[in-house]
């Protein structure tokens, strides 16, 4: 099979920008975590039940999909929520992961699998990526991004990157660092993709 590459780095350094690169110039299969996370919480998906049991049926919309802005207010306002969401979401988000690999494997069908996952060293993605790719961007400059990009706000982001890895963590399982420093286009990141995959 193609090679296993594992996408990682702190909230608003760039990470989806080189996954779309990877999707336009390879042949690639691509798994977001966050995506696989959020479908698996659906009504009637894999952590739906047991989320809506720990947390109680407070965090229910009308039609008993989760409010996931509530339940974010939740985990964020208290860090043993946030543990106890990550224990029960990490462990199905890891197994349907290692599924596609497996798949993969078998089938052989892509020249990349990449797998985009800011909770990459948590769910031990390492032992299994050819590479992993550390997206860096300084955290002046990660904050001005998720300001103008998503509207966050100063606490918003603060508290985000309190729960996040530290960037020491994330170049100790680094394969290679992709610098997203501002002023840097989508030319020269392809040209860093190149670069790493030739």
């Amino acid at each position: 099979m193609g090679k296993i590459i594992g996408i990682t780095g702190g909230v608003g350094c760039g990470k989806s920008t080189v996954v779309k690169l990877l999707q336009k110039h390879y042949h690639c299969l691509t798994i977001l975590t966050d995506e696989v996370a959020r479908k698996q919480m659906l009504l009637g998906g894999t952590t739906y039940s047991r989320v809506v049991k720990e947390f109680g049926e407070d965090i229910l919309l009308e039609d008993r999909s989760i409010d996931r802005g509530k339940l974010a207010g939740i985990v964020f306002a208290d860090p043993d929520a946030l543990l106890r969401l990550n224990a029960l979401t990490h462990p199905a988000v890891t197994e349907y992961v290692l599924a596609q690999v497996e798949e993969e494997r078998k089938e052989n069908r892509y020249e990349l699998l990449v797998i985009e996952s800011a909770l990459l060293i948590e769910g031990g993605y390492e032992t299994f990526c050819d590479q992993v790719w550390y997206i860096y961007a300084t955290e002046k400059e990660r904050k001005e991004r998720l300001k103008r990009d998503r509207g966050y706000t100063d606490k918003k982001i603060d508290d985000l990157m309190a729960r996040q890895h530290r960037e020491e963590d994330f170049f100790s399982v680094a394969s290679y660092v992709i610098r997203n420093n501002d002023g840097r286009d989508e030319e020269a990141l392809l040209a860093d993709i190149k670069k790493i995959l030739a």
